[in-house]
């Protein structure tokens, strides 16, 4: 349980990674395909991996290997491993941030926000990942999967980073491109906010209801700008 939130508590962005922060369909595209190459299987495009794209490697590799065919789960628990092995060297592969992102992160720790990120990518990359595009210093926690936390939209591993920063979740945002992330936020108590720019359709956010569903980042940091001053 959250501990008991004091008024003095903080306020956090929690961002999601993935098609919220970087353009990130380039590198798990290419892992994707030469994990199929792999198995002499033709490749996919973007437009069919980014379906994929929310859950994890795991979810992500079966969801490829079962489009291509296979149902075997022996293969498909191979190809994760195979997978896994492939994204670790790649996952930096043509990566840049959205427009506009850099600056919203520089505007919201200006505004006294606390900016961290939970995402479903393996620990060990998200870091990295991240480095390809922005300073690490910027984020007070970077969370990945781990054996520690369940995947979101499990809420447990976010509400340890709002325990963590001392941060209330009335005060505070998860932020994401996904049904995922609006469910992970609500989960913990958080304001939830979509973006419009990511890698989900805008029907499929809409049906999950967020908070608030940005155009863009410089929308995005003026409804928490906003939300706060109406807080104070």
């Amino acid at each position: 349980m959250l501990k008991e939130i004091r008024e003095e508590f903080n306020s956090v962005a929690i961002f999601d990674l993935d098609g919220t922060l970087q353009k990130t369909l380039p590198s798990i595209t290419i892992s994707a395909n030469m994990t199929l190459d792999h198995f002499g299987l033709p490749g996919l495009s973007q437009e069919t991996v980014v379906g994929f794209i929310g859950k994890g490697a795991r979810v992500l590799t079966e969801s490829v290997m079962r489009h291509s065919g296979i149902d075997d789960p022996d293969t498909i628990e191979e190809a994760y491993r195979v997978y896994t092995r492939i994204f670790d060297e790649h996952c930096t592969d043509e990566l840049e941030p959205y427009e506009g992102v850099p600056e919203m992160l520089e505007r919201l720790l200006a505004m006294g926000v606390d900016v961290a990120v939970v995402t479903n990518k393996n620990m060990s990359m998200a870091p990295r990942v991240l480095a390809t595009s922005f300073s690490l210093d910027l984020f007070s926690e970077i969370r990945g999967f781990s054996p520690d936390f369940p995947l979101k939209p499990d809420a447990s591993q976010t509400i340890d980073v709002l325990e963590k920063l001392e941060a209330s979740p009335e005060r505070s945002f998860f932020i994401g491109d996904s049904d995922i992330d609006v469910l992970t936020g609500r989960n913990a108590g958080m304001r939830t906010i979509a973006v419009k720019w990511g890698y989900q359709p805008i029907e499929k956010l809409e049906a999950v209801n967020p908070d608030y569903l940005a155009e863009s980042p410089e929308d995005l940091t003026a409804y928490i700008e906003r939300i706060l001053s109406q807080q104070d």
